[in-house]
Parts: structure tokens; sequence; C-alpha cells
């Protein structure tokens, strides 16, 4: 039986950074302990199965679970030190390599182009898209909600320039919209059910039909550099356990669904939804490299990350550790 400690990051920043500061040897030699930061919505379903599950002790795998709101400030627990592994998006993974940081890609494990939404509140008059000109749109600035915010607007004929972007955390943007405080969010299904929990019919999904052609979402599994250097059987160890999940899921749908519902604390009705937006399929290829170029040269434009003066290309596809992939399943790895 898996003993596992969780940690909650708060508003105040990376709770669990003292007890984890460093993975060193004398952690190692205690056994394969280790943390994984994770993030909140039903696009992380097969990591909250291996938790729930209880997939990654027969790999021989210790975890304690550090959960955040968002897959940048899981993504931070990782490259200070205070994780092993996160669950986060290609969006904050792109940001840190540009800055000079080194987030180890082991796993792309999910995709969608549906699991980021944008949510309106009718009483701020807002019922279809074009009624968010000149309006408050919630969403955390260099997130994958941005870019899909950014990809959105395109779609419907409108610049971030068209609204006053509010730079907020997933939980702030449901009270905020609920409140109407901001006109609309543009994060995730699970969001989007927590206000309509609150608010009911006023929290509407604003038509997103098309957005498949322009923007997805990579849920990534990433390593920091000194558990892929000085513990590379823990990350075989680790991207064994996301097949073993994939596995789970097609088997048995009903006790995945019941084990997200119950870490997402919705219904599993609702679960199923969320579920059913995302691609399950624990894979590395090219696609994720083509997706973090065009939004790193997104983000140049946006001013959100310094011009780069190297290949951008070459610089995301060394990010990416296949070594484990390879080693398991190398008909899942087309770099």
């Amino acid at each position: 039986m898996l003993d596992r400690r969780v940690f909650v990051q708060g508003a105040a920043g990376l709770a669990i950074a003292a007890p984890f500061a460093t993975f060193t040897g004398e952690a190692k030699a205690a056994g394969s302990a280790i943390t994984v930061a994770e993030s909140e919505g039903h696009g992380w379903t097969v990591v909250y199965v291996a938790d729930g599950a209880k997939l990654w002790p027969p790999n021989a795998l210790d975890v304690t679970v550090a959960k955040f709101t968002a897959g940048r400030l899981a993504l931070d627990a990782a490259l200070t030190g205070a994780a092993n592994f996160c669950t986060t998006t290609q969006s904050p993974t792109l940001l840190a390599a540009m800055r000079g940081l080194k987030p180890r890609i082991v796993a792309d494990f999910s995709r969608s182009a549906k699991e980021m939404l944008v949510a309106a509140n009718r009483k701020a008059g807002v019922v279809k898209p074009s009624d968010l000109k000149g309006k408050k749109v919630a969403t955390r600035i260099g997130s994958s909600g941005h870019f899909f915010l950014n990809q959105w607007l395109k779609l419907h004929g409108m610049t971030l320039a068209d609204v006053e972007v509010v730079n907020m955390a997933g939980p702030e943007m449901v009270t905020s919209v609920v409140r109407g405080d901001v006109a609309a969010f543009a994060w995730d299904w699970l969001s989007a059910v927590a206000a309509q929990r609150q608010a009911g019919d006023d929290i509407i999904i604003l038509d997103r039909e098309g957005i498949e052609a322009i923007w997805r979402s990579h849920l990534i599994f990433v390593a920091n550099e000194e558990t892929v250097t000085k513990s590379p059987e823990l990350v075989e160890a680790a991207v064994k356990t996301l097949f073993d999940a994939e596995a789970f899921i097609a088997r048995d749908p009903a006790e995945a669904r019941r084990i997200v519902a119950a870490r997402t604390a919705t219904s599993e009705e609702d679960t199923q939804k969320g579920i059913d937006l995302i691609d399950i399929d624990v894979r590395l290829d090219s696609r994720l490299i083509d997706v973090m170029v065009a939004e790193a040269e997104w983000a140049i434009a946006q001013n959100i990350a310094q011009p780069y003066s190297g290949d951008l290309r070459q610089l995301f596809a060394s990010l990416i550790y296949p070594d484990a992939m390879l080693k398991l399943r190398p008909d899942r790895v087309k770099l």
C-alpha cells in the first residue's frame, strides 16, 4: 500500500519547496521515493489514474503528490528541485527553456484542442464571442490559456487588443467571472464546471468550433535535469507507469472515471465530458516541437518572451529525453 504524502501549493508560493529543496544521492539511497507536482483539471487523467489506481508501487516508486493550481507552478516545483517530475503543458515549458532553464520532457501523455475554453457570464452582456470586445477576460499570462485565448480570438476575427486581459490563477478566475468582476475567462473545462456550479445557466461556454485547426494543448510529463542525469531508472519507471495508466483507462473506463471524479470533485457525468475532450496516448513525436516553435514565435511577438538568437526547433528538441520511452515502447517515439 502506497503511503502517499500530499502537499497543496498555496497562494503564497511554493509551499513544498522547503522540505524538498533538492534530490540528491542521499534521497535515492532511502529507496525510489519521488515527488510528482500535479496540476488541476481533467486533462491530467493519466496521472490521476496512476495515483488513484496505485500504479506507481508495482514499478518500485513511492510517490508523494504535490498539488498545484496550474502547470506553470507545478513546473516551477520541478525546476527548483522541489519535485522530480511534474504535469504541465508546452507553454510554461517553452518559456522556461527560452529563459535558459532545462525542463526535460519525458512523455507527452495527452493532447486536446477543446479542454481549454472561454466561459462567460451572461449578466456581463456576453452571449456570443463578439460581445467580449472591450471587456475584461481573465487568463494566466504566459500559459496555455493565454495562447489559447489569442487563437480563439483570431478564430472569431479579433485580437488580444480587442479585450482587456486580466492575469489570474484558475480558482480566482472562477470567482471573478461569477461575481462579474470579469466578463469571461479563458481556462479549462474543470473551471467552467466550477463556475456553472456556482452561477448555473448564467455561465455559458462560447463557440469554439474550428479551434482544433489552429490550437492544441500538449499535456506533458516533465522531469528536472538532475533526475534525468542521475536517476534515469526513475524516469523509466515513471514512464512505464504512464503506459500502465493508459492501459488501465482503456481496460476499466468506469473505474478511471470514478478516480478522476473524486480527484477533481466533479460529478461522474461532468468528468466523462472532461475526459472526452482529451486524446489519451502516451508518446513523443515531432508535433509537440512544431507547436512549441509556433507558440514561442507568438510569445516573442507579444513580448512575453525575449527574442531568441538560436534555432528554436533545436532548442525545444534538446528538451526531449526519449531514452525511457525508446526502451519501453519505441513505436511511440516519432521524432
